[in-house]
C-alpha cells in the first residue's frame, strides 16, 4: 500500500505523544500552555500502549515527542524505543526541544535511540526575547549550546521558528546560525498561534516586517546552497513540492486525513497536538480504544474563501490549528505565501489582494504596504 492511499484511507502514520506538559522555560507564546492548572505527565502504559494500538508488530509508524519540554521525560522516551525494537515495530523517532538540556549526555542517549531532534529557537540575541526562564533570563545562548552538544555527537537537527514581531524582521539571520554551527540542516517557520499563553497578547508581526523576513531568508538559503552547502528551507521546499504535483487535493497536514493523532499526559486523544485542550476537537480517550475512522478532519477543512483562492494549490490554506485561533482569515500565511513565490529578479513591486477567509474586508498588499478595503 503507497503512502498516498494511506494518507487518504487515515492510516495513522504520525503518533505525537505529549509526555509532560512541564517546561523549564516560559515562553511568552506558548500555545500548548495551561497556566493555573495541573501539569500531567504521561505513565509508561499509556505511551506504550499509544504505540500498540497505532502499529501493529512488523508495520512503521512515525512518532515525535513533545511536551512541555519532552528532554524532562528521556527515560520514557527510551522505553518506546525500546518497546518497538522488543517487539518488532518499526518507529521513526524525533523529538521537538527547546535545546536548553541537550546535554553531552542526553545527545549520547538521544544518538542511541537513533531520535531526530528539532529545535525551537527564534533567533539570536533579542530576536529570541519572548523564549525565556521562569525567572526572565535569556534562553537562547543555553539552547546553542545544546546544539553545539549534538554536533560534538555528529548530530545533526533542524530549527523551528515561531515567527513573530520580535523576529520576523531577522529571519534570515537563521541561516547565518545554521552556517557557523554546522549541523542544523534547516528552517522551518511557524506563524504565532494566539493560543494557551498567547491568547489575547499581540505577537503578531506586521505583514511587511514578515515578508522582508521570508524574502531574507529566502535569499540566504539559496546562497547557501548555490555555494554547497545543504540548507533546507521547509516552507520553500514545501511550496516547490506543490508546483510540481500533477494535482491538488487541498490537503496542508495529516490531520487533515486523519493519518495523525496526538494523545496526551491523561490519554487523551487529538487530531494533532497544537489542538490539544481544545475540547470541541477531544477525540475520545486511550482507555476507550482508538476513536472512529473519522478522526474530526472534516472540522479541519480549509474555508471555502481559501479554496476560491487562486493560489490555494500552493498555500492549502494554512495550518489548521493556527486558523482556529484566530478571529479574522490567516491573511499572514497569505503573505507568507506570496513572499515565498516572488522571484528573486524584479520582486513583485506592483500591488495585490488578499482575501479574507471568512467573508470579510480584504487587504491590498504592496511593499511597505497594507491596507484594509
Amino acid at each position: 500500500m503507497t503512502e498516498e492511499r494511506d494518507v487518504m484511507m487515515g492510516r495513522i502514520r504520525l503518533l505525537v505523544l505529549r509526555l509532560t506538559e512541564r517546561c523549564n522555560l516560559r515562553c511568552a507564546y506558548c500555545y500548548a500552555a495551561r497556566d493555573g492548572e495541573p501539569a500531567f505527565d504521561m505513565e509508561e502504559t499509556t505511551a506504550l500502549q499509544a504505540v500498540a494500538l497505532c502499529c501493529a508488530p512488523g508495520e512503521s509508524l512515525r512518532i515525535q515527542f513533545t511536551g512541555g519540554e519532552p528532554l524532562l521525560r528521556l527515560e520514557l522516551m527510551e522505553a518506546v524505543a525500546e518497546y518497538g525494537r522488543e517487539t518488532g515495530r518499526k518507529l521513526s523517532l524525533s523529538v521537538q526541544t527547546n535545546g536548553t538540556l541537550l546535554t553531552p549526555e542526553v545527545c549520547r542517549r538521544l544518538k542511541a535511540i537513533r531520535c531526530g531532534v528539532g529545535v525551537s529557537l527564534d533567533g539570536v540575541g533579542a530576536s529570541n526575547a519572548l523564549r525565556v526562564f521562569p525567572d526572565g533570563r535569556a534562553s537562547w545562548e543555553r539552547t546553542v549550546e545544546g546544539i553545539r552538544s549534538l554536533g560534538k555527537c555528529g548530530m545533526r537537527c533542524g530549527l523551528t521558528a515561531v515567527v513573530t514581531s520580535a523576529n520576523a524582521e531577522e529571519l534570515g539571520h537563521l541561516a547565518d546560525l545554521a552556517l557557523v554551527l554546522g549541523n542544523v540542516a534547516g528552517v522551518g517557520l511557524d506563524l504565532f498561534r494566539p493560543m494557551g499563553r498567547g491568547r489575547g497578547r499581540d505577537f503578531s508581526p506586521s505583514p511587511q516586517a514578515l515578508t522582508r523576513g521570508v524574502r531574507n531568508l529566502r535569499r540566504q538559503a539559496e546562497r547557501l546552497n548555490a555555494a554547497g552547502i545543504p540548507f533546507r528551507f521547509r516552507e520553500k521546499e514545501r511550496l516547490e513540492k506543490r508546483r510540481a504535483a500533477k494535482d491538488c487535493r487541498g490537503i496542508y497536514c495529516y490531520a487533515q486525513t486523519n493519518a495523525s493523532l496526538a494523545v496526551d499526559g491523561q490519554g487523551n486523544f487529538w487530531p494533532c497536538s497544537s489542538l490539544a485542550g481544545q475540547e470541541e476537537f477531544l477525540l475520545g480517550n486511550i482507555r476507550h480504544g482508538l476513536p472512529e475512522e473519522n478522526r474530526g478532519a472534516d472540522r479541519l477543512d480549509a474555508p471555502p474563501g481559501c479554496k476560491r483562492c487562486a493560489s490555494f494549490a500552493l498555500c492549502l490554506g494554512g495550518c489548521p490549528a493556527r486558523r482556529y485561533g484566530l478571529e479574522e482569515g490567516d491573511r499572514l500565511n497569505c503573505m507568507l505565501q506570496h513572499a515565498l513565490s516572488d522571484e528573486d529578479k524584479g520582486e513583485r513591486n506592483e500591488a495585490y489582494t488578499v482575501s479574507d477567509r471568512n467573508g470579510g474586508p480584504a487587504v491590498e498588499y504592496a511593499p511597505g504596504t497594507a491596507r484594509t478595503e
